[in-house]
């Protein structure tokens, strides 16, 4: 059996008093897509930062690939592929040296790191971006080309 992707037991986090997330509970398994759904302020960005060591629980555990977060946070990262809510692109970068500085973040290896720079483009249909800078690539291009770097590193 495959091990859990993510397993949350009775996840807390409190502000100012008051809980924006309480005893919340489930897991994911290999193979099933999850979506955190429910009105501002309901506590899904806040769970999704304690699930990434982002942000520290006030009560209960998180556990990724059966690994607890925050203290193996290195080691969860390094087999995590995240796409934030808002582009994090650097704008000075081309579309290729976005892929190939972020995989450095992850310390990989140099030429299997820009091995890996065409693929990922072409994965994204951004080949014919690779020099382009972020600032003059569209939305929808801008979001391919984030997804493209959260595979930089193989995630599990």
């Amino acid at each position: 059996m495959a091990e859990t992707l993510l397993q949350i037991d009775g996840l807390t986090k409190r502000y100012g008093g008051r809980a924006v997330v309480d005893d919340l509970s489930f897991s994911i398994e290999p193979g099933e897509c999850v979506g955190l759904l429910g009105p501002n302020g309901a506590g899904k960005t806040t769970t999704l930062r304690m699930a990434l060591g982002q942000v520290a629980p006030d009560a209960g555990s998180v556990r990724v690939f059966g690994l607890p977060m925050p203290q193996q946070a290195r080691a969860i990262k390094a087999r995590l592929g995240v796409v934030a809510q808002f582009d994090t692109l650097d704008p000075d970068f081309t579309c290729a040296e976005n892929l190939l500085v972020y995989g450095r973040y992850f310390g990989l290896p140099d030429a299997p790191l820009r091995a890996r720079i065409g693929p990922l483009l072409e994965f994204a249909a951004l080949s014919h971006k690779a020099d382009a800078r972020p600032g003059e690539l569209s939305g929808g291009m801008r979001r391919r080309l984030s997804l493209a770097r959260a595979l930089v590193n193989h995630p599990a």
